[in-house]
């Protein structure tokens, strides 16, 4: 039991880890195309390998059936189109500064509607991971200078990465459901073809489904964004929400932040001080206590 769990802990950590990396892809990528376009054609690719590998492992049995295919539509609209939409939208005009600190908050908006949704509770220590994982987030971004944080200025691009959070929360609990019948390989699929599917019907409404040759920089970004950010983090997400529940999984993405703080200094040469180390330690310190609470 203990050695799943561990199992699931590093799929987790896996997960978030790719995605803390991501915001550096998607703002090399947002000048040459659209946030629609990236969604989609994000989604083409990716939900092409997931179908592949679910069909080569299960064959029929990734079928859906009744039911279920309302639970995957909400997932490709909430966790595929709503989210990636939002977040890059927002990512046009805001921060990735600002953007992480929202992010901050899923663990928190993940719990609330885990307890409204599927009476899914978390202890007074759980709480208390949560708010010095977020903690950590705010060290890391401010470097420790109240000049920083009261700096910070929000804008409608927040209000937009706000949005996406909420939506995520959403998609880890449908996925949740779907996922006592359903493999989490098959699940993953059929939520990214639908949400993709769905992405481009919009895209195609509206006109902001435009496809240009990408630049070598940016190519490089997409082929990121699709096999890392895609194919691998979010099958290891899906794993970890089936096998530790939609509170707890939701918790790891406040190791994005020490991604990124990482990823600056390696490609940008970001100094790393003893502050930001203080929050990366608050951070899985607070991760430890959601993980461990039960």
């Amino acid at each position: 039991m203990e050695k799943n769990r561990s199992k699931t802990y590093v799929l987790l950590v896996l997960a978030a880890a790719a995605w803390g990396f991501q915001p550096i892809c998607i703002k090399w990528l947002v000048p040459e195309w659209s946030p629609v376009t990236i969604t989609f054609m994000r989604y083409v690719f990716l939900s092409a390998i997931l179908m592949g590998m679910a069909w080569l492992q299960e064959g029929r049995r990734m079928m859906p059936r009744g039911r279920d295919w309302w639970y995957l539509l909400g997932m490709g609209i909430s966790g595929v189109m709503l989210n990636n939409v939002l977040q890059f939208t927002g990512l046009l005009t805001t921060t990735v500064t600002n953007c992480t600190l929202i992010s901050a908050t899923t663990p928190a908006i993940t719990a609330l509607l885990a307890v409204l949704f599927i009476r899914e509770r978390l202890g007074l220590l759980a709480w208390g991971g949560i708010v010095l994982s977020f903690c950590g987030v705010l060290l890391i971004v401010s470097q420790g200078e109240m000049a920083v944080i009261q700096a910070i200025a929000f804008n409608v691009g927040d209000v937009y990465c706000f949005l996406s959070q909420i939506v995520w929360a959403i998609y880890s609990l449908l996925g949740l459901q779907v996922m006592q019948r359903l493999s989490p390989l098959s699940v993953t699929a059929w939520g990214a073809l639908l949400g993709g599917a769905a992405t481009g019907l919009y895209g195609a409404a509206d006109g902001s489904l435009q496809v240009t040759v990408l630049p070598l920089p940016a190519m490089a970004s997409f082929a990121y964004a699709v096999l890392v950010g895609g194919v691998m983090a979010m099958v290891c997400w899906n794993l970890g929400v089936k096998h530790a529940g939609p509170s707890l999984t939701a918790i790891f993405l406040n190791i994005m932040p020490i991604v990124g703080m990482l990823a600056g200094h390696v490609f940008f040469g970001d100094v790393i001080g003893s502050i930001q180390l203080c929050g990366a330690a608050a951070i899985c310190g607070g991760v430890y206590l959601t993980t461990h609470s039960h």
